[in-house]
């Protein structure tokens, strides 16, 4: 019997960050295209730094790499899109 032959077990790395990145993507467009106000872009502000601080908080407790990583690209990608959606 050959155990070489066994696939190791997947760490859920990139699917914490993408499922993050998902997140991120459904709230904006909800505010850019389905609600239409004026303080959108303070909503989505608030809600980015909310997801932030909840992946540095589950960072701690949970996977540690996997979740600075989501939350360093919610910061970077959700603030520039933030940015770009709503100046124009």
């Amino acid at each position: 019997m050959e155990e070489a032959n066994i696939k190791p077990h997947r760490e859920p790395k990139w699917v914490v960050v993408a499922i993050n990145i998902a997140i991120m993507v459904a709230y904006t467009l909800y505010f850019r295209f389905g609600d239409q106000g004026q303080e959108n872009i303070i909503a989505i502000a608030m809600l980015i730094v909310a997801q932030v601080v909840l992946c540095l908080i589950l960072a701690i407790f949970v996977f540690s790499k996997e979740f600075l990583l989501s939350a360093a690209m919610v910061l970077v990608i959700g603030f520039s899109t933030c940015w770009l959606v709503f100046a124009v």
